[in-house]
């Protein structure tokens, strides 16, 4: 299968982003993505294919590759990195996939080319499904909308990216962490983003959302409003983003449909993918054990808590407590 996918890892110290909440400085933040991006490029290459990581500091990443004996496992390629992104704003580095966009368009000696987030995993075979896209070179994207607009109203996600472009009527939510599509696709996609990123910027601060997925969205009803067709990656089973926390504000299926999906995303879970070896990366039986156990383990401590909670609540309004 002609098929090449890419990840992004763009370094930039002090801005804010997705790994926070799971590693405090800037280097163990690093590494964490890094052994991340290994086990998925093996666990990819497991089932025939590639994947290049992208950077700005390939010869940084390729240093800690080798501190971590696996610069032999991961395949890094340095890119120019031009768009203004401004300083402060969340998810700073994920912006920078809009040049990722622009470099899959370049791409025009491969048939079919794809970005994806480098805390996913693939832990199944490719489905026939997928196969049939890149042979045919029809693009596939993931629609999240239905955990978008539980969790943040129709009606905010729409109006939001109505300040972008006015003649968006139906309020798709497409995540980043899945874009696939032959080069023309990707230079289809950028022209539709460019016009409208500036305006972005200047009112990025009054969005609920800031980064890629806004810009991407938008840009997506576009393009099928004029006729590209693009199918959907999460119907077809294809990826599933997994959330092991609990989903409060939208609804998610058992951990039991996401075993069958292809690649698994699992956004909140980054501690535990940056802690596989890419043995068990590798292996499917052996993934789904490891992940099982510290899903049984992570949601009895939550519920410990819970309880204990709740008892000493119970305790300080007892009767007892005053005699």
């Amino acid at each position: 299968m002609n098929l090449s996918l890419y990840g992004l890892l763009h370094l930039a110290e002090n801005q804010t982003g997705s790994m926070d909440d799971y590693a405090k400085t800037y280097e163990q933040k690093k590494i964490f993505y890094l052994i991340s991006a290994v086990n998925l490029s093996r666990s990819l290459r497991k089932r025939g294919i590639t994947f290049t990581l992208l950077t700005n500091k390939k010869e940084e990443i390729y240093n800690d590759l080798k501190s971590l004996s696996y610069n032999s496992f991961l395949a890094v390629e340095e890119l120019d990195f031009n768009i203004h992104v401004p300083n402060g704003i969340y998810y700073y580095s994920a912006h920078f996939k809009l040049d990722v966009f622009r470099h899959l368009a370049s791409l025009q000696n491969e048939a079919y080319v794809g970005l994806v987030d480098i805390d996913m995993i693939a832990i199944n075979d490719i489905p026939s499904s997928f196969k049939n896209l890149v042979r045919e070179k029809i693009p596939v994207c993931y629609d999240v909308s239905d955990q978008l607009i539980p969790a943040f109203g129709h009606d905010v996600i729409l109006q939001d990216m109505q300040k972008l472009s006015p003649d968006i009527c139906e309020g798709r939510w497409y995540g980043g962490e899945f874009i696939m599509g032959p080069p023309e696709f990707f230079a289809s996609l950028n022209a539709e983003i460019e016009p409208i990123y500036t305006r972005y910027v200047e009112i990025a601060d009054e969005l609920f959302h800031k980064g890629d997925e806004m810009l991407t969205s938008v840009a997506l009803e576009k393009l099928r409003r004029s006729g590209t067709y693009i199918a959907d990656a999460g119907t077809l089973g294809i990826v599933g983003r997994f959330f092991s926390v609990p989903t409060i504000r939208h609804p998610q299926k058992s951990f039991k449909y996401f075993e069958s999906c292809f690649l698994l995303h699992l956004p909140v879970d980054k501690d535990f993918l940056a802690k596989l070896i890419p043995e068990q990366a590798e292996c499917r039986e052996s993934f789904l054990k490891r992940y099982k156990s510290y899903l049984s383990i992570i949601w009895f401590t939550r519920g410990f808590k819970k309880l204990r909670k709740h008892f000493i609540l119970l305790v300080k309004s007892s009767p007892l407590r005053k005699l």
